[in-house]
């Protein structure tokens, strides 16, 4: 149960985040464990459409099987959302990755800490407050 509320709680953190950033956003409890495939938190607002699915690890690793990439990718065709998965690091904070970010393995897809330090795209610029990354 404390995994569980860990994750919670980080959904919830980033939830309020893009809600002061101006999204009308929801979080889908228990999204993991239903019979449709969903991500645990969609954001909207006039002009963007974004997933989330969040995971909060302490790992070198974040694993995602390739059956929840694959239902990922088909609910951002099917709802037009851009997916993204969230990855909170103890004393890190979030990592914004794209499904495409990660590399197949014969199980799951899966990506570095190092390559996710790499490649996290900036909440700003997902959200539209920024349109690139200032040098």
């Amino acid at each position: 149960m404390a995994h569980y509320n860990k994750g919670a709680n980080a959904e919830r953190e980033l939830l309020k985040i893009i809600y002061d950033n101006g999204f009308g956003c929801v979080r889908i409890a228990g999204s993991g464990a239903t019979i449709l495939p969903s991500p645990d938190i969609v954001a909207l607002s006039p002009k963007k459409k974004i997933s989330f699915e969040c995971k909060a690890w302490n790992s070198n690793y974040l694993n995602i099987s390739i059956e929840q990439m694959a239902e990922l990718i088909k609910w951002g065709e099917i709802s037009g959302t851009e997916i993204f998965i969230a990855w909170k690091m103890p004393n890190k904070g979030w990592f914004f990755l794209k499904p495409e970010h990660f590399a197949r393995k014969p199980k799951s897809y899966a990506i570095s800490r190092k390559e996710a330090f790499k490649r996290s795209q900036n909440l700003n610029v997902i959200l539209g407050k920024q349109a690139v990354l200032r040098e």
